[in-house]
């Protein structure tokens, strides 16, 4: 299995206004690009197949690859599920394909992943068995609205980074800065 962001949100996780105003520094220009990177580096610990979280933050596009159809449901990662765009293979001739008669379950649910499965009646078409990556889902996950904890974790963790620029040992301070993991906890989405 393979994850690849195809379509970014069209919006970060924090603007540079949100962060200058949580570190104190709307005043002056100097520090914008630092900042703005530490936003990205937030959002990127945070969010994403790598993240913290194990869920899609702002709505974006992203295509699954699999090897071959599985037995039952496949399971779409990166919750909340917004849509499943498209299903694609490559067929037993080598011939690409769309498949269109599949039920889509969890879209919306900011608990639980979303999963796709065949119409009654049908099953999983056959691939090509010498095609890697021979099933390709395209769908749309993340929040339409962030809920605040999340930004908030975010705001702590570029406040935390921006005030201690230097490379800290275990003994002064945690992997996460305090309150980041309670706050992100509830929305942990463990797969």
């Amino acid at each position: 299995m393979a994850l690849k962001l195809v379509t970014a949100a069209s919006e970060p996780l924090l603007s540079l206004a949100e962060i200058k105003r949580h570190v104190h520094a709307e005043d002056f220009a100097d520090d914008d690009a630092y900042l703005t990177a530490l936003g990205a580096t937030a959002e990127d610990n945070i969010g994403g197949a790598t993240g913290f979280l194990g869920r899609a933050l702002g709505q974006s596009v992203y295509e699954l690859r699999l090897d071959c159809f599985p037995r039952g449901v496949i399971n779409i990662p990166l919750p909340p599920l917004v849509s499943v765009d498209e299903v694609e293979y490559v067929d037993v001739a080598g011939v690409a394909q769309t498949y269109t008669t599949y039920r889509t379950f969890g879209v919306g649910s900011a608990v639980y992943g979303g999963y796709i499965l065949y119409e009654y009646d049908d099953e999983w078409p056959d691939t090509r068995d010498d095609e890697p990556e021979a099933v390709r889902i395209t769908f749309t996950a993340g929040y339409a609205t962030i809920p605040a904890p999340i930004k908030h974790a975010a705001l702590l963790m570029v406040g935390d980074w921006y005030a201690n620029r230097e490379d800290t040992n275990e003994m002064s301070m945690n992997a996460l800065p305090r309150g980041v993991e309670a706050l992100l906890a509830p929305y942990r989405y463990w797969a």
